[in-house]
C-alpha cells in the first residue's frame, strides 16, 4: 500500500520566508495570500496557482507572486527584490520545511491592477519543497 505523504502550505512558509527576508533587508512591504482590505502602499501577494507532484515526497508548487507599490519603478525593485529571494529558496529550512529547487514559468511583467491603478509587477515562479508522511 502506498505511503500518505501530506505537502505543506506552501502560501504560508512564503508569508513567513519572505516577510523574514524583506524586513531584514529594511523593507515596509508586507507579504499576504490575498489583497488586504486595508491596502498597504507597498505589499507583496503569493497566492498557489498551480503545480504538480513531482515524485512521492516532493511538491512542485506554482505561485503567482504579486509585487504592489505606489509607482511603476518600486513595483519594479519590490518584484526584482522578491524575484531574487524566491530564486535563494534551494537549500533553506522554513518552518521546518526543505526546499529543493526554483524554477520560473513567467518573469517579470509589469500589469497594473485595472481596478484601482495601483502599479504592480506579477511574476510565476515554481517552488519545491518536501512533504511529510502522515
Amino acid at each position: 500500500m502506498p505511503e500518505v505523504i501530506v505537502f505543506p502550505d506552501v502560501e504560508d512558509l512564503l508569508v513567513t520566508y519572505l516577510s523574514t527576508e524583506l524586513a531584514a533587508r529594511g523593507d515596509t512591504a508586507t507579504v499576504h495570500t490575498v489583497v488586504p482590505a486595508d491596502r498597504p502602499d507597498r505589499f507583496v501577494l503569493v497566492p498557489r496557482v498551480g503545480g504538480t507532484r513531482a515524485n512521492l515526497v516532493v511538491d512542485n508548487a506554482t505561485i503567482g507572486i504579486e509585487a504592489w507599490a505606489s509607482t511603476d519603478q518600486q513595483a519594479h525593485d519590490l518584484c526584482q527584490l522578491v524575484r531574487g529571494l524566491v530564486h535563494a529558496l534551494p537549500g533553506r529550512v522554513v518552518d521546518g520545511v526543505t526546499f529543493y529547487r526554483t524554477g520560473e514559468f513567467a518573469g517579470p511583467t509589469n500589469l497594473p491592477d485595472p481596478v484601482s491603478r495601483q502599479s504592480r509587477y506579477i511574476f510565476t515562479p515554481t517552488v519545491s519543497c518536501r512533504g511529510t508522511a502522515a
